[in-house]
């Protein structure tokens, strides 16, 4: 064989190997081990398969280039344009690697759909706040991999023509032939089956499998049936049906002296953020309204927050409304009664997409977003509240108005100018390129101090507004709201930021709602995003029943929640005052059922089991929810 055919063979095992080492930061073999052997095995097995599974579409390509160019070009610039794919290729796979061993290492998850539709999502990747030092490590971090596969393939050359390299590749040609290639192929097939049955019966192997990235997911559970054994029931709770929203027609008469309704929603605005400290205009402003000690959001990420609170509902109906591009019922209600309405955010309307969903039904002229003029979160806040005290300042007066506020400066890198700086010290800049887990931890402290100073930021915004409507009379009849979208997590469960967990921290918010002529009150009780929407439509004259439009309660009645679901991109958590219970809530998704205490402690294997056997009709209760606004109805819920 030759040198060139046996410098291939030497990179790619090279690169198998760098691959095998990207791969096992991620993968828990020790803890493994030590719980389940047959795991461990399995485990073993499935990494070193997949590790020759991620380079299949290099190989393939590098192949295919040679096959195509056989005849048309020279051996010499065939050569070269076969090393130039392989370098290309798998520079390419082993950085795609990397990404996703770094993505799992600071936020828990792989890459997976709800990443792949940030970024192929206009205004996805702006919305994650990265510095231009961030993208300028991110190059040279891709530069790294493609100068390391160039440096390998010149390895691999230089050996190739060693006479040492003639006894490595005769000694290899048994290992890597036919038979190898035939063992593998049947080890692939091997695992996937195992896993099947495990999906189909015990359940053990998903915990192991989802530790692999790009793990496929292969399901017989017709096959399994037909052969007569026994499975156990899905626990994917998504629902199917056409949606059916709101139930009936919205009924509704308008008050003969409308509210004005100002609705502030805030970027990673956690629960104990709202203090006199760091907030001192909100505090204050808390201290006139309603304060809501125990709310929870409807999802760990904006997606999710956002669309619960202004549709009423469990945010995994997002993906049945962006299908229809069906709006929030409570903006229909005002525009028919006659409300001036005008929306900001110092982000984009298109990313998460709520143009297509909240606000499908909004012209255009009433949509004022500001990311993307190259000017900082805190920059386009101030120039969004001037702008939305103008639109205030210059309405009709005759008539009611609704204003909606989405505030930019808590997001990360978290965002101020230098008078808000109230915590020392800070990180100047977060170079994501250069973050890991070690990293974090040794400067959380001086991170979380900058989204202080960012909430600080916010806060002099909230203050402008407050003063505004004082100044104007307007707090007489206007409804001010104050929330956040969901929390901000800072390495206190081991990970930072948020639409990774459903960890506290990551989806408690604070909710302040002001209402002309109310007394100031602190409400100790569990809330949602969810009621903010039943407690407003009554107000603007609405007759239904909330069930119609709605799962959530109004906060203004004697009702006590007992539970609250909050969701991300592929799973629904319920929380009561005792435990939280993590879904699936499709069948694509390895994530099984997960269980812990309602302060996110873990619970013993045989404690969960326990819980989830008493929580049987509260998961009945999660698939009508679920189900409620769909027809018909069809629940994943077959033992198949």
């Amino acid at each position: 064989m030759t040198s060139f055919t046996q410098a291939l063979r030497h990179f790619y095992i090279t690169t198998y190997l760098l691959v095998l080492f990207i791969v096992a930061s991620t993968i828990e073999f020790k803890t493994t081990y030590l719980e389940n052997k047959l795991s461990f095995i399995f485990l073993c097995i499935t990494f070193f398969i997949y590790g020759f599974l991620y380079l299949i579409p290099s190989y393939a390509l590098t192949y295919l280039t040679k096959t195509t160019l056989s005849k048309q070009l020279s051996q010499s610039k065939i050569q070269k344009a076969i090393y130039l794919i392989a370098i290309l290729t798998t520079a390419i796979t082993t950085l795609l690697l990397y990404a996703n061993a770094k993505l799992f290492e600071l936020y828990g998850m792989y890459i997976n759909a709800f990443v792949m539709n940030l970024v192929m999502t206009p205004g996805g990747v702006q919305s994650l706040g990265g510095s231009g030092s961030s993208d300028a490590g991110f190059a040279i971090i891709a530069l790294g991999f493609l100068l390391l596969q160039v440096g390998l393939m010149w390895l691999a050359v230089q050996f190739s023509q060693q006479s040492l390299a003639h006894k490595f590749y005769a000694s290899s040609q048994q290992f890597f032939g036919w038979k190898s290639a035939l063992s593998a192929l049947l080890l692939t097939v091997a695992v996937h089956l195992s896993y099947a049955y495990d999906l189909h019966t015990k359940h053990q192997l998903s915990t192991v499998a989802q530790m692999v990235p790009f793990y496929q997911i292969v399901s017989a559970r017709g096959v399994f049936k037909a052969l007569g054994i026994q499975g156990t029931r899905s626990s994917s709770l998504k629902a199917r049906g056409k949606l059916h929203y709101p139930l009936h027609t919205i009924q509704s008469a308008k008050p003969s002296k409308p509210y004005n309704i100002v609705w502030l929603v805030s970027e990673s605005w956690r629960a104990d953020a709202l203090n006199a400290h760091i907030m001192p205009n909100a505090w204050s402003f808390a201290q006139q309204s309603t304060r809501f000690t125990k709310n929870y959001s409807t999802g760990n990420g904006t997606r999710a927050g956002v669309f619960g609170m202004l549709m009423g509902l469990p945010s995994s109906y997002w993906f049945q409304f962006l299908q229809e591009q069906r709006g929030a019922t409570i903006l229909d209600v005002m525009r028919s009664q006659g409300y001036q309405m005008q929306f900001y955010t110092s982000g984009l309307f298109s990313y998460p997409e709520f143009d297509k969903t909240i606000f499908a039904q909004m012209p255009a002229e009433e949509m004022h977003a500001l990311q993307g003029n190259n000017r900082l979160g805190w920059q386009n806040d101030q120039q969004n509240v001037s702008d939305l005290l103008s639109f205030i300042d210059q309405r009709d007066t005759s008539k009611p108005f609704f204003t909606f506020m989405f505030f930019e400066s808590p997001h990360a890198r978290y965002y101020f100018p230098p008078e808000s700086v109230i915590a020392k010290p800070y990180r100047d800049d977060l170079n994501y390129a250069r973050l890991s887990k070690q990293a974090l931890r040794a400067d959380i402290v001086a991170i979380k101090n900058r989204y202080i100073n960012a909430v600080h930021h916010l806060d002099n915004q909230f203050g402008r507004v407050f003063g505004y409507l004082k100044q104007h009379q307007l707090l007489d009849n206007t409804i001010v709201i104050l929330v956040g979208d969901h929390g901000e997590e800072f390495m206190e469960h081991g990970f930072w930021g948020h639409n990774s967990t459903f960890v506290d921290e990551q989806i408690r918010t604070p909710l302040v709602i002001y209402m002309p002529n109310k007394p100031a009150a602190v409400v100790e009780k569990m809330t949602s995003h969810a009621d903010i929407v039943p407690t407003l439509m009554p107000m603007l004259g609405v007759t239904n029943a909330k069930s119609d439009y709605s799962i959530g309660i109004n906060l203004l009645s004697n009702q006590v929640r007992d539970h609250v679901y909050i969701a991300d991109w592929d799973k629904l958590a319920y929380v009561d005052n005792k435990v939280k219970i993590v879904h699936p809530v499709n069948n694509s998704s390895m994530f099984k059922l997960a269980v812990s205490t309602a302060s996110d402690k873990n619970v013993s294997y045989a404690m969960a089991s326990q819980i989830l056997q008493k929580k049987q009709k509260a998961t009945m209760q999660i698939m009508q929810d679920l189900t409620h606004f769909s027809k018909p109805v069809s629940l994943n819920k077959a033992v198949n």
